[in-house]
């Protein structure tokens, strides 16, 4: 057809859901429970691997150790492992999964607390680095010898790297993408064919960033290179209480106010860390010697000096850090000290949202303190109590990945129906900085295709020429092998530069990435732009550009 002689006056934006796309090899059940049920649910993938399979009873110790034996296990194949469990005598139980190769031990792989009279889930799995001919895969009662357990609907369903890659890639593209079309026409309304179209992302929804230390104050390499990159932070050490407060009544802000100002003029997303730290070992020294009505005065005189100076600039706030394995304030001022905090904190600053921070939740299950089960618990304890935990944080403080386990327990913790955060991610630096890259992949790569998780932080902070575990840059702010592995995430996660021309029907489609964009198009001499948003609304989204 001939072609208009002027660009459209108007561009119409149509946005629909991406459909599941088409693919080889099982799909990834997300399924989850995590209350007890008088009736369990079928196995997942009809049992996979274990399928009329029956468990062997351990030797010497019948009631509370159960095996399956497994033939072959590939290396690098992610197996992803679930049963049913219950008790016979104990009323409740610690149950844990655990797998014997020729070669090494996985002392645990995935855990669940079981109960008398009701069946429990459990939800995780392991991956090998060489492979193995002959396994066990060991159920074992840990806290009573005579539990007595009884499991139902086991289930081992193996994924090969692709396939995995394959169902992560799926997840992604329904959760953090929509396709778009823009419909190019004239005045007259004939569709224009052939417009140069240019599509820039200006901003992307998904928080993901990394902590920052005082040493980005003032300090124009670093803060080039952190907003260069991501749109969230966390200050490392700055706002937690032995930090502003090291001596009783001289409080100073002045660091997290240097650090707020910079964030805050380069619209960063700041979550606010921490409130209160249960570990006797963070709190101000001056504290651990209160208790009473000192203790009280002193905890009440933070959260209103904190918080109502901070009112409104901080998004999260992490309220009483890792209280599954500490206990000093409720050990000081009795077993609803935490209910009050958070009660407290919602008071002082309704709009933010509460978090309940913690590691070893996600990165291994060998820690008994912090199984996603006690997380789930303690959890519901304080929704219970009248507390607005608005949020899931998971600390994220990883040696070896396990992919299976880390993505069962997200699953559960999915149940409760709050945002998982990432909160504090970073790789031991017993490892070389390339094999942390690689682990750091694994982790943010699981993180971010699992639709229950709406943001990720590392915890990367640049300090003294050093990080906690895991740095991403050198000292000029040149990327290690992590930056490198963070970069190429970003960049596979954006919608950015795209480029093309309008077909026959004045079309040009692509699919975007949830967050703000500008698209750019061009006929003859005639330039327009247009800025849209691409958020999960799903619904149809028009723009009209008038010439």
């Amino acid at each position: 057809m001939s072609q208009p002689p002027i660009l459209a006056a108007l561009l119409f934006f149509f946005f629909i859901s991406i459909p599941v796309s088409s693919y080889d090899g099982p799909l990834y059940d997300s399924s989850a429970y995590t209350k007890c049920k008088i009736q369990p649910e079928p196995p997942l993938y009809n049992g996979g691997m274990l399928k009329d399979q029956h468990a062997i009873p351990g030797t010497g110790d019948r009631r509370n150790s159960l095996s399956f034996s497994l033939k072959k296990i590939d290396a690098a194949t992610k197996y992803c492992f679930s049963i049913w469990i219950r008790t016979k005598d104990a009323e409740s139980a610690m149950i844990t999964a655990s797998l014997v190769t020729q070669d090494t031990r996985l002392k645990c792989i995935g855990t669940v607390t079981a109960y008398k009279g009701c069946w429990s889930f459990l939800k995780g799995g392991f991956v090998l680095s060489s492979p193995s001919n002959a396994s066990t895969l060991y159920i074992k009662n840990l806290d009573s010898r005579d539990a007595g357990i009884e499991i139902t609907s086991a289930s081992l369903q193996p994924f090969t790297p692709q396939q995995w890659r394959l169902n992560q890639d799926t997840k992604i593209n329904q959760a953090r993408k929509l396709a778009v079309t823009v419909h190019v026409s004239d005045r007259e309304g004939r569709q224009v064919q052939g417009a140069a179209i240019r599509v820039e992302q200006l901003s992307k929804d998904f928080p993901f960033g990394s902590a920052i230390a005082e040493s980005i104050i003032a300090n124009p390499p670093y803060q080039k290179w952190f907003v260069e990159r991501f749109n969230a932070a966390v200050f490392e050490n700055e706002l937690k209480w032995n930090a502003t407060e090291f001596t009783q009544g001289q409080v100073n802000y002045t660091l997290p106010d240097q650090m707020l100002e910079f964030v805050q003029a380069n619209q960063i997303t700041a979550r606010g860390h921490n409130i209160f730290w249960e570990n006797p070992q963070y709190i101000p020294e001056w504290a651990q010697n209160l208790t009473g009505s000192g203790l009280e005065s002193a905890v009440t005189s933070r959260i209103q000096s904190l918080m109502h100076k901070y009112r409104g600039d901080f998004v999260h706030w992490d309220v009483n850090n890792e209280m599954l394995h500490f206990d000093f304030y409720e050990d000081r001022l009795g077993p609803n000290a935490t209910l009050r905090l958070f009660k407290a904190a919602h008071q002082s600053d309704p709009l933010a949202t509460l978090f309940m921070n913690e590691f070893n939740v996600v990165e291994t299950c060998r820690d008994t303190e912090s199984t996603v089960d006690a997380y789930v618990l303690r959890m519901r304890g304080l929704q219970r109590g009248g507390v607005r935990v608005g949020g899931i944080g998971l600390q994220g403080h990883f040696d070896v990945p396990n992919p299976p386990l880390m993505r069962g327990v997200l699953d559960k913790l999915a149940t409760l129906g709050l945002p998982i955060w990432l909160t504090e991610v970073d790789i031991s630096n017993e490892f070389t900085k390339e094999t942390q890259a690689v682990y750091l992949e694994e982790v943010v790569r699981e993180g971010f295709s699992h639709p229950a998780v709406n943001g990720i932080v590392l915890w990367s902070a640049f300090r003294r020429g050093r990080c906690y575990q895991m740095c991403l840059t050198d000292g000029n702010f040149s990327n290690l092998a992590t930056g490198e592995a963070v970069d190429k995430l970003m960049k596979e996660w954006s919608s950015d530069g795209l480029e093309g021309r309008s077909d026959e029907h004045g079309c040009y489609s692509f699919f975007a990435f949830l967050g703000e964009y500008k698209v750019t198009a061009q006929y003859g001499d005639k330039t327009v732009d247009s800025t849209f948003c691409v958020s999960q609304a799903r619904e149809t989204k028009h723009f009209n550009i008038q010439l």
